[in-house]
């Protein structure tokens, strides 16, 4: 019973740990949610419509 405590404290804290690295480098960087939660729409190449009438 120890060793199953032990794992889940360590475990624990791993993710506990990933989660705040995560935040700084958000909060740093700006780009990781935008790579997770891409629609796959990077790398097509976007065609801007212009309906101004002039």
């Amino acid at each position: 019973m120890q060793m199953a405590i032990t794992f889940m404290a360590v475990v624990a804290g791993l993710v506990f740990s990933l989660a705040v690295a995560l935040l700084a480098e958000e909060f740093i960087f700006g780009q990781v949610f935008r790579l997770f939660f891409a629609s796959g729409k990077l790398a097509e190449p976007v065609a801007v419509k212009s309906d101004a009438k002039r």
